[in-house]
């Protein structure tokens, strides 16, 4: 199936999605699954990113798009926050569902090209 054209700065797209990606894998640190979907949802297309990693606690969910903000050993805690800016920037939205032991879904919407 193919999708509608979303008006974006690859670059920036590409930026996010490795991210995201890169995000996943590390919480998986002994393995597991990186699912990418896409899919059309009215105006939007969305990209989901779902791991079978750690997952997110109630208490972190509330500070992952925070500047700074890192449960990492290593890294700035800047990768979600420019992801946030990136997205927002497209007219997009991003959402997170989590739930710790299980995993985590980190969906991008954006807004297909009008005309």
């Amino acid at each position: 199936e193919t999708l509608d054209e979303i008006g974006a700065d690859a670059l920036q797209i590409q930026q996010i999605f490795i991210n995201l990606a890169s995000n996943a894998l590390q919480a998986m640190e002994q393995g597991g699954k990186l699912m990418i979907r896409t899919k059309k949802a009215g105006d939007f297309i969305e990209v989901s990113f779902e791991d079978t990693g750690s997952g997110i606690s109630e208490a972190n969910m509330a500070r992952i798009f925070e500047p700074l903000f890192s449960t990492k050993s290593i890294g700035t805690g800047l990768g979600l926050s420019i992801c946030y800016s990136l997205v927002e920037g497209h007219g997009g939205k991003i959402d997170v569902l989590s739930e710790v032991g299980r995993g985590s879904v980190f969906t991008v919407r954006l807004p297909v090209r009008a005309g």
